[in-house]
Formats: C-alpha cells, sequence, structure tokens
C-alpha cells in the first residue's frame, strides 16, 4: 500500500492514494517487481494526489492575497488541464479581480496545455525518431491522457522549432574562447515540394573548441546572406571574439569559403585532409585492384601501389605537386609492361587506375592554395579533417532525414525539426542532452 503524506498544521495527515495489492514471493522471473502496467497506475496515482494537493495550496494563496490587501476579490476558478509526465493535472486555478483589473494567480500563458518538461520530452524523442514511433513509445512507457497523436506531436516539434530560432538570436554568449575550429560542409534531403526541385540542400557546421561541447547547426532554404549571418550568429554564441583564432575547414567548394568570408572570419579556409583521403582511397582500391585482375604481373603491380603509398605521404606533407609526378612514374610502367606482355592484358584495369589519378590531379590542382602541411599540423596536436563535421551530419541530419528513409520535407518542417535536434545535441533542450 503505497501513502503521501501532507505535513503541516497541527497534525499529520495520510491519505491513500493508490492500492498496490499484497505482495507475495515471486514463484517465476516475469512475477520480480511491479509490472510496468503498475508502474504507469502508481505514478499516475501519485500525481494526481500531488496536483491536489498543489491546488489546494493556490486556493490557500489567493484567499490570503484577498485578505491582506485591499481592493482585491475573489473573482471565480476557473478549470485547467495540463499534460504532465505522468498524467493529466486537473486544477482549478483561482482569478482575481484587483481594481476592475480580473488575472489568475499563476503566471501561466494563457494557452499553457502541457507542461515543459513533457513538452521538452516529447519534442526530443520527435527529434531522433519518427512521430509515430515516438507516440508508440510514449503511450507505452507513460500513463498519458492527452497530446499523444503522431499530428500533435509533429504540430509541436514546428512550433518548437520556429521558438528556437528566436531563442538562438536572444541568447547569452557562452565565455569567450582563445581558439576554435569550425567545419563547414552541406548534404541534401528529398523535397516534397516540386516548385523547389527534387532535393533540399542543408547547410550544416560543427563548432568545436578545447575544453568546451561541440555545437552544431544547420541551415535549410536560405539565401547565402541569411546563411552567413547564421554562422556569424552561431560563432558568437559559442564564444568568438575578435581577439578568437578561428580554424575552418571546408571540403573545397567555392560557395563554402564564401559563405565563411561573409560571416566576418578573415582567415583562409582549409581543405580538409577527410576530402583528400577520400580521393586518395579510390586510387589505392584501383592500384590493389591489379593484383587480381593482372597476375601475371606482380612487379608492375608492386611498382604502383609503392608509389601511389608515396604519393598519400607527399599531399600528407603538404606537397600538391607529387600527383603529377606520380603519374609521371607510374604512366611508363602500365604502358611499357603491357606491350611487352605475353598474353593480351584486359585495358579496363590500366584506365580505371589512370582515370582516377587524373581525377585527383584536378581536383589538388584546384585546392592547390588552400592545402597545407597536415604532418606538421597533426604533430603540433590540432585538427587536420572535418571527420567530426561528417559525424555531425550523421547526427544531425542524415539518421532522421535521409539514411534509410522514404520521408520527403518541406522547406519549414525541415527547418524546425532541424532547429530541434541541433538544440539537443547542443544541450539546450533538456533533459536530453546528448554530445555530438
Amino acid at each position: 500500500m503505497v501513502k503521501i503524506c501532507e505535513v503541516g498544521g497541527k497534525r499529520r495527515r495520510e491519505k491513500i492514494v493508490f492500492q498496490l495489492g499484497e505482495i507475495e514471493a515471486p514463484i517465476s522471473i516475469g512475477e520480480l517487481g511491479i509490472c510496468l502496467e503498475q508502474g504507469k497506475s502508481l505514478m499516475a496515482a501519485v500525481q494526481r494526489a500531488i496536483v491536489t494537493i498543489q491546488s489546494k495550496a493556490l486556493a490557500d494563496h489567493a484567499k490570503q492575497e484577498v485578505r491582506s490587501e485591499l481592493g482585491v476579490s475573489l473573482k471565480d476558478y476557473r478549470r485547467r488541464r495540463i499534460q504532465t509526465p505522468y498524467g493529466l493535472a486537473d486544477l482549478h486555478v483561482s482569478r482575481l479581480e484587483r481594481h476592475g483589473v480580473v488575472s489568475p494567480i499563476t503566471n501561466w500563458p494563457s494557452n499553457c496545455r502541457s507542461t515543459p518538461a513533457f513538452d521538452s520530452i516529447r519534442a526530443a524523442m520527435s527529434a531522433w525518431m519518427s512521430y509515430r514511433a515516438t507516440e508508440k513509445i510514449l503511450c507505452g512507457l507513460l500513463p498519458m491522457d492527452s497530446g499523444r497523436r503522431h499530428t500533435t506531436l509533429r504540430n509541436q516539434v514546428l512550433e518548437l522549432g520556429k521558438a528556437a530560432e528566436v531563442s538562438d538570436e536572444a541568447a547569452t554568449p557562452l565565455a569567450a574562447a582563445k581558439e576554435m575550429n569550425l567545419g563547414l560542409d552541406c548534404t541534401f534531403i528529398r523535397s516534397n515540394e516540386p516548385d523547389l526541385g527534387r532535393l533540399h540542400e542543408v547547410l550544416f557546421g560543427h563548432i568545436e573548441q578545447p575544453h568546451a561541447m561541440s555545437r552544431v547547426f544547420a541551415s535549410i532554404g536560405e539565401t547565402p546572406e541569411l546563411r552567413a549571418t547564421r554562422i556569424g550568429e552561431n560563432l558568437s554564441r559559442a564564444g568568438m571574439t575578435k581577439s578568437t583564432a578561428v580554424t575552418t575547414f571546408t571540403d573545397g567548394g567555392v560557395g563554402l569559403r564564401q559563405l565563411a568570408k561573409a560571416s566576418g572570419l578573415s582567415t583562409m579556409p582549409i581543405l580538409d585532409w577527410h576530402h583528400v583521403a577520400q580521393r586518395l582511397q579510390h586510387v589505392r582500391q584501383a592500384a590493389k585492384g591489379l593484383k587480381s585482375t593482372v597476375p601475371d604481373l606482380p612487379h608492375v603491380t608492386v611498382q604502383i601501389i609503392a608509389e601511389v603509398e608515396r604519393l598519400r605521404w607527399r599531399l600528407w606533407n603538404g606537397r600538391p605537386g607529387a600527383v603529377a609526378e606520380a603519374i609521371e612514374k607510374i604512366r611508363p610502367l602500365v604502358r611499357t609492361k603491357r606491350r611487352t606482355s605475353k598474353a593480351r592484358r584486359p585495358v579496363r584495369p590500366w584506365a580505371a587506375l589512370m582515370f582516377t589519378l587524373f581525377a585527383l590531379r584536378k581536383y589538388i590542382t584546384g585546392q592547390e592554395a588552400w592545402m597545407i602541411d597536415y604532418a606538421r599540423r597533426h604533430r603540433r596536436g590540432e585538427r587536420v579533417g572535418t571527420s567530426q563535421t561528417e559525424s555531425a551530419a550523421n547526427t544531425l541530419v542524415n539518421k532522421r532525414m535521409n539514411k534509410s528513409q522514404q520521408m520527403r520535407w518541406s522547406v519549414a518542417g525541415a527547418r524546425s525539426l532541424l532547429n530541434v535536434r541541433a538544440a539537443v545535441i547542443n544541450g539546450d533542450l533538456a533533459p536530453f542532452a546528448i554530445s555530438a
């Protein structure tokens, strides 16, 4: 039997709020403890008892104000139904009349239908999974009485996402940082608005600084000017000042570099090693594939693989001209050995290798001005790539809105959901603060 004791007054009063029944020794593992339905009923009963006590305290507070202040009278009582994580709270809130003006004794909004704790639970879970899945989980775990339809969850996330944009603009900046890293990249999600194309482009950023929690942000359906403003606002909120050294990493896109410059960053963006390594991996796979496709020329394959590994080391040490040098060394090996071999060799393996080398040379030549000595920077313990940014893309966008998802999104719905997801990851939406 569960009891709640109301403490106060001349005596202590006990009130039985829930009859759990007789407790017996568990015969099977399924009878150990209380079941989910019993737990939900228990928490709902406890919540009703606490709300009853709080409702009575509100009424006593209203009566006290009427007695202590002149010109104040009790107008009436209004019923307020507030959804909480443990059931529906049914309150009778007093309304007072002060010199002809009627106002409730609480500072709740007039359209308030749920507590902030319950709103944060619904919004955070809806940010990590679909609205229908959130509905099933919440109804299965919590004694919910209202606000449990997936359409209600979607509308609440949309409203919270719109409010998050306003709160971000008025948020207090964090402590000033001496240095920070900014990673910028883009991804795409499916569109349900044919006038805007098949895909929506999503700009996302990852702000990292020593001894502080990383922050993420996203932008969709905004002009370049608004995107640059959003980047600057998020940097300022993360603690950027005029003396902060900001290192920007991009994939080499001209648009991203222009956005970084328009946001107020004076330092030159760096071509991150992650995208260079991705293109190098294509060359390595093509070179190693020669072992199986051209098995009767092992000495040629060994020389080519060794030259590709040396190419990787040279680029890692900031030598963009190494790609042209590698092509000049590999091309004679391919041509002469193919001509002197006894059997006729298929052309495709050699062509695939040379194609990846030419594509790498074209990419590195265009990005030569933004390459650095990655090895030296790595030895200093500084970041050289945007692997954290790519991880943030999966956490923020792809897992919920792109990968293995058949959903299509409007600009307004995607923007609101991204704002809520970013707030959850950044720890701005308690209690679901998850590090990226």
